[in-house]
């Protein structure tokens, strides 16, 4: 802890300090990432392996799905003579080929291997097993008297035997076809060939799998090597930036609260800050030290008027200031059509509801007749929303006639200070913003935007 008693005592430059510890970091952190990178490429490699054996497992089973479904249907009409299920036995034959389609697939994804011929083998069986249904479900049909005979079964032709039995017979015959051992042996030789074909994937698969979770091992013992010495520099620049930046700027704090110039401690950059403020502090107190009420007050409403916002401005820090300039639309109208004593009141209804939307620490200041400021400190651009929805909600309040005054709205230009800016600059940047609310319909709120001019 050397370098923190030194970085204490005699104010280590954070820049430096940082700088050092960002080296070490970037490192590590690059080291890390590399063997991230491998780990995740491993894992790639072992999803993909598992994704193509469950997707091409998919395939063999949408095979025998599909086998099974045409072995129901042609059941199903050789026994309840039902033509829907002679319809849905082609419409999967011929229109929705499932078992093609997984033949494709497969093709496509392992050609030249041991599952696909397996599954190959079972396309032949389920193909070979139509012949038996097609003869089954034509004699279905001849018993029903049915002429509708599909397309593809119109070559199929019922042997001189079964032409001559009688309806019932044939009935009888089509449901032996569908049920006999023979039927049941091609559908068992239809099991084995996908049952085999699934073993070839599984041994496929599982080779690329083992050597995939060995890479993944190694890779993640040195990731947690890594993720060590990451967490010991973490701790290191934890405990430096507490030392140097953390605890001042907290006591810091403190001492804002406080109404107190700030401590000299920490590391160089913070004195440097903690000195500059004490100067604008001293400044800042002796303005408002300068300040009477009377002199800085609006009589009528209560707010600063136009000395007290230019001391006030001149005094603060305008890079952390957002500077709003409001206008009361149309007010010499309520003057003239309600007199000057409405048109009092509706002043200070403005004032009391601006300083309701405001913090204490703000400044609602008075600046013209009918022209008012809002000093905002403490904020940076990122309060651009919040500013807005307050500057709606005022204008929703002062429209609102309940307290027997006439509507009246603002109009709102708002500006931010830029690196290098003064608050004159602000206050011309907001002064423009403004203009642009008044010649664009009034009622509204609008932030200076670089090339914004009049």
């Amino acid at each position: 802890m050397n370098i923190v008693k030194k970085a204490k005592e005699e104010g280590l430059s954070l820049r430096l300090t940082y700088t050092l510890m960002l080296l070490i970091s970037v490192t590590v952190t690059a080291v890390l990432l590399i063997m991230t990178y491998r780990t995740i490429n491993s894992f790639h490699a072992l999803s993909k392996a598992t994704d193509t054996y469950i997707d091409l497992q998919d395939a063999a089973s949408s095979l025998m799905n599909a086998s099974d479904y045409l072995t129901e249907e042609a059941q199903s009409y050789a026994v309840l003579g039902d033509r829907a299920h002679l319809d849905n036995y082609f419409h999967e034959a011929e229109e929705a080929c499932r078992r093609e389609k997984a033949l494709a697939h497969m093709e496509s994804s392992l050609p030249d291997s041991d599952a696909l011929a397996e599954l190959k083998g079972a396309m032949e069986e389920s193909v070979s097993l139509m012949d038996t249904e097609y003869y089954a479900m034509l004699l279905m049909l001849s018993a029903q008297g049915d002429d509708d005979i599909p397309e593809t079964m119109r070559a199929v032709r019922l042997s001189a035997e079964d032409e001559a039995r009688s309806p019932a017979e044939k009935k009888a015959r089509a449901a032996q076809l569908m049920h006999d051992d023979n039927y049941c042996d091609q559908k068992d030789r239809i099991r084995m060939h996908l049952s085999q074909c699934i073993a070839a994937l599984k041994n496929g698969t599982h080779g690329t799998q083992e050597a995939m979770e060995l890479r993944m091992h190694n890779d993640l013992v040195w990731i947690a090597v890594l993720i060590v010495l990451q967490s010991v520099g973490l701790v290191l620049i934890l405990e430096i930036t507490t030392k140097l930046g953390i605890n001042p700027l907290l006591r810091a704090v403190d001492h804002i609260k406080q109404d107190q110039s700030l401590p000299i401690m920490g590391a160089h950059e913070f004195r440097y800050l903690a000195a500059t403020y004490n100067k604008m502090y001293s400044a800042y107190k002796r303005s408002i030290q300068n300040l009477s009420f009377k002199a800085s007050h609006d009589a009528l409403t209560g707010a600063y008027n136009r000395a007290g916002f230019d001391l006030i401005a001149n005094g603060i820090d305008p890079d952390s200031t957002a500077v709003i300039l409001l206008d009361a639309d149309l007010f010499k109208e309520i003057n003239d059509g309600h007199g000057h004593e409405v048109g009092d009141l509706v002043l200070k209804k403005i004032v009391t509801t601006l300083k309701a939307y405001f913090r204490a620490d703000d400044y609602v200041c008075r600046i013209g007749g009918d022209e008012f400021a809002v000093l905002m400190v403490h904020v940076d651009k990122r309060t651009r929303a919040l500013i807005r929805k307050k500057i709606e909600q005022i204008n929703r309040d002062l429209c609102d006639t309940a307290d027997g005054l006439p509507r009246i709205t603002l109009s709102a230009g708002v500006a931010f200070c830029r690196d290098g800016g003064t608050i004159q600059d602000v206050l011309n940047e907001a002064d423009i913003a403004l203009y642009h609310v008044k010649h664009n319909g009034k009622d509204g709120c609008y932030f200076y935007e670089s090339g914004m001019t009049t």
